[in-house]
Order: C-alpha cells, then structure tokens, then sequence
C-alpha cells in the first residue's frame, strides 16, 4: 500500500473492473490483517491487567516488590518507635548528659553535631529516590494532560 502515487495498477491495463476488483482485495487483505493486529492487542492487553497471570509469570519481581515493601514498611515501624523513645524522660536526660560531655570535652563543636557516614548515605539515597520520584509523577501527570481527549462536537 503506498507504493504507486497515483494507485494506478499497471497490471491492469485500465480496465476499470479488473482494477476494483484487484483494490477490492488489497482493501480486505489490508482489513484482515487490521483485525489481526487488534485482536493480538486486545489479547496482550488483558494479559496484561490479569493480574494473576503477571504474579505467575513473574514471581521473583513480585517476592522482590513484597520485600521491598515490608522493608519500607518494616523501616517506618522503626522510625516511629525511636521517635516515641526519644520522648520519654530518661532519653531527654540521656541526651542532655551527653550534650554536657561534648560541651565540657569540645566547647568550639556546641550546638553543632556532625551526622555520621550512615546518616550521610540515607540522606542522600533519600534526596536520590526523592528526585526520581518526583521527576516519574511529573512525566505522568505530563503525559496525562497531554492525552486529555477532546470533547466531541454536537
């Protein structure tokens, strides 16, 4: 299809009906391929939103994604239960005595707490994974918009 500029057939030397009958043929070999296509994409679109199916081809990504949660999740949990120990009294008062130690030992270092390599590395994998995401929620919302479809004319 395409192939001639003026669709003219040169096999058939301008007979008017051997020239539908020949497009007629390209027409409904065009159509039956057409429909091929959208059959395969109809398929690979339901396998696609079947989710079990995706959990039983791909078990390693889904036990990988659930670990990945459970840290996440497992992370937060800890998170939360040092932030209500660092409430409680005695690790005010912990932390008070220690805060006089530095004072006392290095007067010039008061109010000033360098954060260890750990806390270095999470803070920048943090600002990292920040970045990446952000930049992902702005390509969709991005793509999204450029999607809307327009209203239909009444």
């Amino acid at each position: 299809m395409g192939e001639r500029a003026n669709r003219v057939n040169p096999r058939t030397n301008g007979e008017p009906r051997k020239m539908a009958r020949e497009l007629e043929g390209e027409i409904t070999e065009i159509r039956s391929r057409l429909d091929r296509s959208l059959a395969e994409l109809d398929r690979r679109r339901h396998e696609l939103t079947d989710v079990k199916l995706q959990v039983r081809r791909h078990p390693v990504v889904v036990i990988a994604a659930g670990a990945t949660v459970l840290a996440l999740l497992g992370g937060l949990g800890y998170a939360i239960y040092l932030a209500r120990q660092r409430q409680k009294p005695v690790s005010k008062a912990r932390r008070l005595r220690h805060a006089f130690a530095r004072m006392i030992e290095e007067p010039e270092k008061v109010a000033k707490s360098e954060p260890s390599v750990p806390e270095k590395i999470l803070a920048a994998v943090g600002a990292t994974a920040a970045t990446i995401l952000t930049k992902k929620l702005l390509e969709r919302a991005i793509d999204s918009f450029g999607r809307q479809p327009e209203p239909a004319a009444s």
